[in-house]
């Protein structure tokens, strides 16, 4: 059985100043952070993250992931939602034609695990449906575990990462929410694949 990397060699390499520097790697300047548990993301997140803010949040019970977006439509109009989940239900493909077709939502791009078109080809129907008759939306399929949000309003620049999908959840997830301009842009790299297959 072959190696998957020479730990020998990892430590023999000397650390750079401020910490291991990665490859492609983007780094925020002192975020401000904080940390909660959460039952219920509509009661219990009491604000949004301001720019340059980071809440780590666990979850306390089962809730679907669109929550978050349905969370910072509520103040602010979206003008781009790029979605990256490995499963979606469709309560939730609904919940964005109606956020899409009110004017709540601009532009969106969702990106699936190539696995909906055997897992749940109603829901992919759905998904096909609403691009086809909706030119502001593009729906991708590729292999992906990736569960990334990534929301611009007209001022700010969110993001949402974690082990939540936008179906049904487990009780315990846990989730990144931040504000910062170069996390979203980073992020969104992933939605610009060349893999991707676009429907």
């Amino acid at each position: 059985m072959g190696k998957l990397f020479d730990y020998k060699a990892l430590s023999a390499q000397p650390p750079a100043e401020d910490g291991p520097m990665l490859h492609g790697s983007y780094t925020m300047t002192a975020p401000s952070m904080s940390f909660q548990t959460v039952a219920n993301l509509e009661r219990d997140i009491v604000r949004l993250p301001v720019p340059g803010e980071i809440k780590f949040i666990n979850s306390e019970a089962s809730y679907n992931a669109f929550t978050f977006i349905a969370l910072i439509a509520r103040p602010f109009p979206i003008k781009e939602l790029h979605v990256a989940t490995y499963s979606i239900n469709r309560k939730a493909v609904d919940a964005l034609i109606q956020m899409h077709d009110s004017g709540m939502i601009e532009q969106m791009t969702i990106f699936v695990n190539d696995g909906i078109l055997y897992r749940n080809p109603l829901t992919m129907d759905s998904l096909k449906a609403m691009a086809a008759t909706r030119p502001n939306i593009k729906v991708l399929l590729a292999w992906s575990h990736a569960k990334i949000t990534l929301v611009r309003t007209h001022d700010f620049y969110f993001v949402v990462e974690g082990s939540g999908n936008l179906s049904n959840n487990a009780h315990y997830e846990q989730y990144i929410f931040a504000n910062d301009k170069g996390a979203y842009d980073y992020r969104m790299k992933l939605f610009t694949e060349s893999n991707l297959k676009k429907y």
